[in-house]
């Protein structure tokens, strides 16, 4: 019966979502200038429901909202309004928008690799710090052997993980995040134009 109602609901479900950002100057100046708030609309309004095994993408111009919606489901943003369901858990109203295991269950894909990577870890670091995170009880050597088996299915070199993010190319700086998005074996996987760094030729 859990397994039908887990299949019969989406995984991923957005329900009048909307983001603001305050773009007003400081309070001191608007009060001496008598000058109101000024908010940013970035999300209005979006609904969607992605079920289990479902792809969505969201295409749009530069500036549309699509980066926002996914940091949004990422739990990176606070919705302004509306509701974010995982799996029928929504997200929390307190400062950690989702709970540990939703948080290991979802992860993300940014559009620029180098700024979501630690310039001062190594890539083998990098690619295994989700599994120590959220899989506290592995083992060293699996933690290890677990993220050069990563670095090898994004069609990089065991040894690569010795070096830092800075001794990549673009692309294969990217394919160092989705070695790390795979690492904790997520259910949902949100991608910000994932592919927009790698060469056509991967």
């Amino acid at each position: 019966m859990q397994q039908s109602a887990e299949q019969g609901r989406p995984l991923v479900a957005l329900r009048g979502v909307a983001r603001y950002f305050d773009v007003s100057r400081p309070w001191l100046n608007r009060v001496i200038e008598r000058a109101p708030r000024l908010l940013l609309k970035a999300v209005e309004d979006v609904s969607f429901e992605i079920r289990r095994g479902e792809t969505l993408a969201l295409v749009g111009e530069s500036g549309c909202g699509k980066s926002t919606v996914a940091r949004l489901i990422a739990g990176l943003y606070r919705v302004s309004r509306g509701q974010i369901e995982f799996d029928g858990q929504a997200q929390l109203p307190t400062a950690s928008v989702w709970s540990t295991e939703v948080r290991r269950r979802m992860q993300m894909i940014f559009q620029d690799p180098y700024a979501s990577l630690n310039p001062r870890w190594r890539v083998a670091d990098i690619v295994a710090e989700p599994i120590r995170v959220h899989g506290a009880r592995a083992r060293r050597n699996e933690v290890r052997e677990r993220a050069a088996a990563l670095l090898t299915q994004v069609g990089l070199s065991p040894d690569d993980g010795r070096k830092y993010p800075h001794e990549f190319s673009g692309g294969q700086r990217q394919r160092i995040s989705i070695a790390r998005a795979l690492s904790s074996e997520p259910k949902f996987l949100a991608c910000d134009e994932p592919t927009s760094a790698l060469d056509v030729s991967v």
